[in-house]
């Protein structure tokens, strides 16, 4: 078993591009710049998670485990 994600950062730096979003927007909100959305159970969504932060143009969005 994958260890589960338990919070999702997204640092300084973002550009507003909304593709985090785009991929999840049941984690993701975009206005300005991007937020994470709460009570949110990251488990659920982990593959959107990992693929918004690998996909991220700034890599900013990071997660812990």
């Amino acid at each position: 078993m994958q260890d589960e994600i338990k919070k999702v950062i997204i640092e300084p730096g973002c550009i507003g591009c909304g593709l985090c979003e785009s991929i999840a927007p049941e984690v993701f909100q975009v206005r300005d710049i991007s937020r994470v959305k709460e009570g949110v159970q990251f488990e659920q969504y982990r593959d959107k998670i990992e693929r918004a932060a690998k996909m991220c143009p700034v890599g900013i969005i990071t997660y812990e485990k």
